[in-house]
């Protein structure tokens, strides 16, 4: 029987991992955390002070390159860059900052900035942008000076997001100001200075009103893409008019009224191709009483959550909390608005804070002054089994949340794996593809142009390849509400090659079912390349772990007839065993019928080979020439040395006179006849 395994000496798993862009975080008062390895691991070696808005950028192996409150930058080594003070963002901003990388340049970045102003919103210095060369300080990137705090809007909210575009060839940067949204393209070309605009409500008015710290307000809160690129969420933290505050003079009722009546909650469509926001969907309006901050997207992109405020003014202090709620809509609903549903609530002051997902798939809510982030642990469930669990995770020692965390281009955020692994031609190779996302439909390409199964729309197809190489897979995939692009590189290794399958070996019962076989000689009947090893194991584990080979230097004896032997013949990538059996049959009996019992070690004793310790079971007769018998042993007495043990003289010190005598050997084998001849003493 022929075993035939191929595999690679060492697995090497080939996979797609999730864009690891976004794996880094620094955050609040010197927090941090690491989702490079898959896990979520507090940091504290990050320099931010930041109250709400920070942006961190990795390379797309988890590598931070650097990260930035808007004002400072900060790199890899948590130096500040040797340009990287006074950026025209403000860490009082939502959000202060975002990081998208130029199209075809490893070595370019934007960083694009939105400013506030706590005293007079509309004093503040606008939407500018800012271009950090990794290739400058030594690799560790610094700003080009001439591309510093270049203005694009002279005001605009504290909103920014982005997302890839259709094509996947750059990048939207968004920002809203009013009843307006500015998408700007950045293509390998660079930035496309011409923002497309879109028109859509709700109006946010900027108060006009002289009384400090009013018009702000209105200004916070997110807006969030999914990562499919076709939903935009926007959270305004209230929606007053100048109007309301008309006659008031007292500041901290002034302010009362800007932080406590309500804001807006709102869904539009998005288009990636062309950079059109439309069909302004209300979620919650002012009506309703809360106040919303922070928004994200579930990773499967089913859920949309938010962050809601609920506050009484009052004329002693600014607001009076009343309570906080974190907030579901499903995105598949034929009523988005109607499907929300209160997955928490607490009044633990303060709640007001962002959400941002975690390369874990779980959302993190920053809330102000704690040592921990809160979590929404399963955020592709639907209701309070999304598990919102309040100050879940632990920062470093010293470390403080605030507001904010940091934001990203949102395409950063798809999480998909395609696990396969690098093979031996010839093996048909499974494919399957993890997402916590619902999978509609998937494309894949095998990148084997010579094959006519190079396409598959199956969810885990398999494939065999039409030769040794290396293959570009990729898969198109479709989910209810987003859709990606992943590809990994898969090499087929040059198989292992037996000649000829090794021919079962039979010797003849040495003794106690046992022979001594020459093995040495399978090496040349199985393998004819120098770039082969081969090696011969008892067991198929062994030879399958390449582990205890038998030394073909040496004799080998059975433990078992027959006994299967595996034959391991490998290259450097590859393996193939095979295997044949060795057997130890009974054979025939030798008789030698010469006894010269005169201790000279040759033939003192009679001989018949092949019988003791094989026929364990037989008897020996010897008889004289009249037939009286005078010896008789059987497998456990020593073999006749010339004296006898049976008849009226026997002697067993004494030897026989010289003459010829006569034996019977009797096997007790079924199928087996005694036999009979002479043996010569003298």
């Amino acid at each position: 029987m022929r075993y035939f395994l191929v595999s690679i000496l060492i697995l090497s798993f080939a996979f797609a991992k999730a864009q690891l862009e976004s794996s880094q975080w620094y955050f609040g008062v010197t927090a941090g955390i690491d989702f490079s390895s898959g896990t979520a691991t507090a940091t504290g070696i990050g320099q931010l002070v930041t109250g709400e808005g920070c942006a961190t950028i990795s390379d797309d192996l988890g590598n931070l390159l650097f990260y930035t409150d808007g004002s400072l930058v900060f790199d890899s080594t948590h130096n500040l860059m040797p340009n990287g003070t006074g950026l025209l963002g403000d860490s009082s901003s939502t959000s202060s900052a975002i990081i998208v990388p130029q199209p075809g340049n490893d070595d370019l970045y934007y960083i694009f900035t939105v400013d506030t102003s706590d005293q007079q919103y509309r004093m503040n210095v606008g939407f500018h942008y800012s271009i950090v060369d990794m290739s400058l300080n030594g690799g560790t990137g610094d700003i080009v000076s001439s591309q510093k705090n270049i203005n694009l809007l002279p005001l605009t909210s504290e909103k920014l997001t982005a997302i890839s575009n259709a094509t996947g060839d750059g990048f939207w940067v968004l920002t809203q100001f009013e009843d307006t949204y500015y998408a700007y393209e950045i293509t390998a070309a660079g930035l496309n200075l011409a923002p497309v605009t879109s028109v859509v409500g709700p109006f946010i008015e900027l108060i006009s009103t002289p009384i400090t710290n009013v018009d702000v307000a209105a200004m916070r809160g997110y807006i969030k893409l999914n990562a499919r690129g076709d939903k935009l969420v926007a959270a305004h933290f209230s929606n007053n008019t100048t109007a309301e505050f008309s006659g008031i003079t007292n500041v901290l009722e002034a302010r009362s009224l800007a932080y406590a009546q309500g804001g807006e909650l709102y869904l539009y469509d998005f288009n990636n191709a062309t950079g059109v926001v439309s069909n302004p969907q209300p979620l919650m309006t002012r009506a309703d009483g809360a106040s919303f901050y922070g928004v994200e997207f579930s990773g499967n992109g089913r859920y949309l959550y938010a962050e809601a405020d609920y506050m009484l003014p009052s004329t002693t202090i600014i607001y009076e909390f009343l309570r906080g709620e974190i907030l579901q809509y499903d995105l598949t609903a034929a009523n988005i608005a109607a499907s929300k549903a209160v997955v928490h609530t607490d009044m633990i002051a303060p709640f007001r804070g962002a959400l941002q997902l975690g390369l874990d798939n779980r959302i993190y809510h920053s809330r102000i002054n704690e040592s921990f982030l809160s979590v929404i642990n399963n955020p592709d469930d639907g209701g309070t089994a999304s598990n919102y669990i309040y100050n879940d995770f632990a920062l470093t020692n010293g470390a403080q949340a605030i507001y904010g965390l940091p934001i990203f281009v949102q395409s950063f955020l798809l999480n998909g794996d395609i696990n396969a692994v690098d093979h031996c031609f010839g093996e048909s190779q499974a494919f399957t593809f993890n997402t916590s996302a619902q999978v509609e439909s998937i494309l894949w390409d095998f990148g084997d142009i010579n094959s006519s199964n190079n396409i598959s729309m199956d969810l885990n197809p398999s494939h065999i390849f039409s030769a040794p190489g290396t293959y570009t897979v990729t898969a198109n995939v479709e989910t209810l509400v987003s859709s990606f692009t992943e590809t990994i590189e898969i090499t087929v290794f040059e198989p292992a090659i037996i000649d000829a399958v090794p021919m079962d070996i039979e010797l003849c019962d040495e003794g106690f079912d046992t022979a001594n076989f020459d093995l040495s000689l399978i090496e040349n009947q199985v393998n004819s390349s120098l770039n082969q090893v081969v090696s011969i194991h008892e067991t198929l584990e062994q030879a399958t772990l390449n582990i205890d080979p038998i030394n073909t230097n040496l004799p080998y004896q059975n433990i078992s007839s027959p006994q299967t032997l595996y034959v391991r013949v490998s290259n450097t990538n590859c393996y193939d065993i095979t295997s044949f059996n060795i057997n130890v049959e009974n054979c025939p009996v030798k008789v030698f019928n010469v006894l010269t019992p005169d201790d000279d070690g040759i033939n003192d004793t009679f001989i018949v080979s092949g019988l003791r310790d094989v026929y364990d079971k037989h008897k020996i007769f010897i008889f004289t020439r009249y037939g009286m018998k005078i010896w008789e042993g059987d497998n456990y007495t020593p073999s006749w040395d010339g004296t006898s043990n049976r008849g009226l003289a026997h002697n067993s010190s004494k030897r026989l006179p010289t003459g010829t005598y006569f034996y019977i050997i009797e096997f007790n084998e079924p199928g087996l006849k005694p036999i009979a001849g002479y043996v010569y003493l003298n």
